[in-house]
This record gives C-alpha cells, sequence and structure tokens, in this order.
C-alpha cells in the first residue's frame, strides 16, 4: 500500500508539473493548465489519503 500512495503522489507532481510546461508552450493553454494541476492535485491528495490510512492501520 506504501508503494501505491507513493506512485499516486509521484503521478499528481509530475501532472502537475506537465500542466505547467503545457501552460507555458500553448498560447492558450490556460484552461488546460487549470485541468491538469485540479487533476494533478487530486491524485497527489489521493496518495496522501492512502499513505495516511496506511500509517494509521499499521499502528
Amino acid at each position: 500500500m506504501f508503494i501505491l500512495a507513493k506512485v499516486l503522489q509521484a503521478l499528481g507532481i509530475a501532472d502537475v508539473g506537465f500542466a505547467l510546461y503545457v501552460g507555458i508552450t500553448q498560447p492558450h493553454g490556460m484552461g488546460k493548465e487549470y485541468e491538469f494541476t485540479g487533476i494533478g492535485i487530486l491524485v497527489f491528495l489521493a496518495g496522501y489519503i492512502v499513505e495516511v490510512l496506511w500509517a494509521r492501520g499499521r499502528e
């Protein structure tokens, strides 16, 4: 479970980085940038929640 949580967090960070790339390189990419950023944040938070719940279950 810990590895799944960390993979989700890494994917979330990578998606936010991709959103930054899209926002910089596309002339009208601001809407897509917000969309990718939101998805990245949600994926990262899902990984964080899985990590916290896994840690609480091990106590």
